[in-house]
């Protein structure tokens, strides 16, 4: 990011600050434990904000941190789940994501609002007028809705950007004096003559405790382009998660070389992620190593100083010290030192490279030609260029290259000649994952080809789906008087390729349906609307992903209260 735009986000981030800081009301009144810090590393991004437990409960009162109005409403099956957005007259946005509910005036807006579509899931942006806040106000329900893993309150504050900014810079506190803890050191070499140990490649740095907040490495021997990387963590006072840190520094013989910070980050950059971590580590050993030196495919815009991006120079007879910071938004800290010396001397052990026919040009589109099989890699698809390993089986193949990232899918477009018409409607691509589960993929069938989308290396074979959605109730015995039931459960049972729509329907109108993606269940509740008369037909339709419909089909009894 230039320099002048760094400056000016600097002056926005700042008059947040001093305009909000200490003055907002708490989104929740209850004691805040983290599951989930500002930036922690996730999957394919940074953590947005920061999750603030529950203790396992459902329905606690969520409060708007400002005066402000609701702009945005989105509710999803996954992701944020139910989600609320307010905007604030001194410039920043709150956002509450995997709520249970909204308070009345909210929920009949949106309820309004999902009839008229005939859909759960749906995105609003209301008008400033339609629905106005106060500060302290309840505004929603904490919940589990979407892809939370529990019952917590997702917390964000962005700017007009809709950049998230750290929640801790302002008045978000959370009592935290427990420092930062080391898992892992590691080196790097970063040319084709550099070592360190007399070694190529990821070298693991064997390190011990000096004292409460250092720790000491035994003195490294090195030459060329080498840099360091990290696997550490965070807790806070009472709380067992391991949470992510908020500053590395890098100090070369007292001078700084490296430093990240995580005061702000943007959604279209956090994928870079994977080129900020040591994505071929994490996806073997499931953990993350944080790179202090910064490769030219990465766009993050995290580094406030940066000395040759974090590559550090090792010359021969020469003698170096390096301190690396390592600090929580509350300022706990850890400090790590490594003496390393200079010398060129002999390698014992070369970092092993590989190569196929089958070379990806990151910057141009590329396309390879299989039996049966054709790979389109898109241009900017990846981050850098790489080999691509390609082996057939049976029904399938497998791109071996699972320590490769992709920034965008790849196009996958299978020969299936010969299958019959009624099972081309059944056909999809499907990916084995840990345990052998088959994953269903994006995928279309166009005359005699299956065309599938994927952002993932993996194994891949033909899978079909021939087995309609099987919809059960969960809370009610059909044909029964339902007056006293507020809502109507139904558990749906889809085992292959996933469901894909969910309708239901009363007297013959349409009705909505809440689906949980997390443990399959769909909910009716009877305050939508006054029923007429007291025998109802009902009727669930759930689709799967390739067609197969699922019926559920019966009567109930319930009065007019």
């Amino acid at each position: 990011m230039p320099k002048k735009i760094l400056f000016f986000s600097f002056l926005l981030f700042s008059f947040f600050k001093n305009q909000a800081q200490d003055n907002l009301h708490r989104p929740m009144d209850i004691p805040f434990y983290l599951s989930g810090t500002f930036g922690e590393l996730r999957g394919n991004h940074f953590h947005s904000g920061m999750d603030i437990k529950t203790q396992g409960e459902e329905g606690l009162k969520v409060y708007s941190i400002e005066d402000g109005y609701v702009y945005r409403i989105k509710i999803s099956a996954k992701g944020y789940g139910k989600a609320l957005y307010i905007k604030h007259p001194s410039g920043i946005i709150s956002v509450y994501a995997h709520l249970k509910s909204f308070n009345d005036k909210i929920e009949n807006y949106i309820r309004k609002k999902q009839y008229k579509k005939k859909s759960f899931e749906i995105e609003v942006f209301p008008y400033k007028i339609e629905l106005p806040v106060k500060k302290g106000e309840i505004i929603a329900y904490s919940g589990n809705t979407g892809s939370s893993s529990g019952p917590h309150l997702h917390f964000e504050i962005r700017d007009m950007n809709e950049h998230p900014l750290n929640p801790a810079n302002f008045g978000i506190k959370i009592k935290d004096t427990v420092k930062p803890v080391l898992r892992g050191l590691f080196a790097y070499t970063l040319d084709s003559v550099s070592h360190i140990n007399q070694v190529q490649g990821r070298i693991p740095l064997f390190f011990h405790k000096k004292n409460d907040s250092t720790y000491a490495v035994d003195p490294v021997i090195a030459y060329g382009k080498i840099g360091f990387g990290v696997d550490v963590y965070d807790r806070q006072n009472n709380s067992y998660s391991r949470n992510g840190v908020y500053k590395i520094n890098l100090k070369m013989n007292g001078s700084s070389v490296y430093e990240h910070v995580l005061d702000e980050l943007n959604f279209y950059t956090s994928h870079y992620i994977n080129t900020f971590i040591d994505y071929p580590y994490y996806k073997t050993k499931y953990r993350r190593i944080q790179k202090l030196f910064v490769e030219p495919y990465n766009r993050l815009e995290i580094y406030t100083h940066l000395v040759n991006d974090g590559i550090l120079n090792i010359k021969n007879n020469k003698t170096y010290y390096f301190k690396i910071s390592i600090a929580d938004v509350n300022k706990n800290r850890i400090y790590i030192e490594i003496p390393v010396r200079g010398i060129n001397t002999k390698i014992v052990e070369k970092e092993k490279k590989y190569n196929t026919p089958y070379r990806v040009k990151a910057d141009k589109k590329n396309e390879f030609d299989f039996k049966k099989l054709k790979i389109i890699v898109p241009k900017n698809a990846a981050y850098y260029d790489f080999y691509l390993k390609y082996k057939p089986f049976q029904y399938g193949f497998s791109l071996q290259n699972y320590d490769i990232p992709l920034r965008k899918s790849i196009i996958i477009k299978y020969n299936i000649k010969g299958v019959t018409p009624s099972w081309k409607k059944k056909i999809y691509l499907g990916r084995k994952g840990r345990g052998g589960k088959v994953y269903y993929t994006a995928s279309k069938v166009k005359n005699d080809t299956l065309i599938a989308y994927t952002k993932i290396f993996g194994d891949y074979r033909l899978a079909f789906d021939s087995i309609a959605p099987k919809i059960f109730p969960l809370n009610f015995k059909p044909k029964k008087n339902l007056t006293d039931y507020k809502r109507l459960q139904f558990d749906v049972w889809e085992k292959e390729s996933g469901i894909k729509t969910y309708n239901g329907y009363i007297d013959g109108e349409w009705i909505l349906l809440e689906y949980e993606s997390k443990n399959h269940t769909l909910t009716y509740h009877f305050s939508d609307k006054k029923l007429k008369g007291y025998k109802h037909s009902l009727k669930i339709v759930v689709t799967d992903k390739v067609g197969n419909k699922g019926i559920y089909q019966t009567y109930f009894y319930r009065k007019n209260k």
